[in-house]
């Protein structure tokens, strides 16, 4: 249900306004704050008396993926906050001398130490691909500091004491198929494929059981531009 402040008052709801994307190419404010052992670089909108929403993006995007729902949000009475993670924008390292890690829980403390700097008790933390694990991870391990959470897609919280078991030939055997279809197809792939103890035509009948049980949907066209013929596609 999506409340304005002043629907809330009259409580009566109200859906939220349609918002062509593309509206927005540009945030209403960019700060920098020093937050823990980073300077981080953040938009913000909104008045800074409502309810504090804080969206994270993921690899390998950044802040201006929120460029049209920060608006959206602040139109409806939120405080919004859309922080730089660590090794993108203008967030920087306070210290050469700091070790640069990228490990998921650091990016979560990361987050914390954001929440610190602005004297920020709780908030909706959101965020998609590596912002959604982070939201999850500040959710988990600070959930006094998280009034409620939204994660889309991308990764779980993940252990690598739990990665080091291999899987079941049959599931290990999948993950190097799709390790072929994420990086870019390399001229040797049937040698490679013949390696793995496949067939082209068993790689090419998976690829159409595939197109087949997914629906047809319109792609962003950069992904469009990725499936032509002869295209790479973005390595994970």
């Amino acid at each position: 249900m999506w409340l304005s402040r002043n629907a809330q008052s009259d409580k009566t709801s109200s859906k939220p306004p349609a918002v062509r994307p593309g509206t927005h190419t540009s945030f209403r404010a960019l700060k920098q704050i020093e937050a823990g052992v980073l300077n981080v670089g953040y938009a913000e909108d909104g008045p800074a008396d409502g309810p504090v929403v804080i969206l994270l993006h993921g690899w390998s995007y950044d802040i201006h993926s929120y460029v049209d729902v920060a608006p959206l949000l602040a139109s409806a009475g939120c405080h919004v906050l859309v922080p730089y993670l660590r090794g993108y924008g203008t967030t920087r390292f306070l210290s050469n001398e700091t070790p640069r890690n990228g490990q998921q829980g650091a990016l979560a403390a990361d987050i914390i130490a954001f929440m610190d700097a602005l004297k920020i008790e709780k908030a909706t933390i959101a965020g998609y691909d590596w912002g959604a694990r982070t939201a999850n991870i500040v959710a988990a391990l600070w959930p006094e500091r998280c009034k409620a959470m939204v994660s889309v897609s991308g990764y779980l919280i993940g252990s690598q004491k739990l990665s080091e078991a291999p899987l079941p030939p049959k599931a290990e055997l999948q993950c190097r198929i799709h390790e072929i279809h994420a990086r870019f197809r390399p001229p040797d792939l049937g040698a490679r494929l013949a390696e793995m103890g496949l067939r082209r035509r068993h790689f090419r009948s998976l690829r159409s059981g595939l197109r087949q049980s997914r629906p047809r949907r319109r792609l962003d066209p950069q992904l469009s531009l990725a499936a032509r013929s002869g295209a790479g596609r973005a390595e994970i």
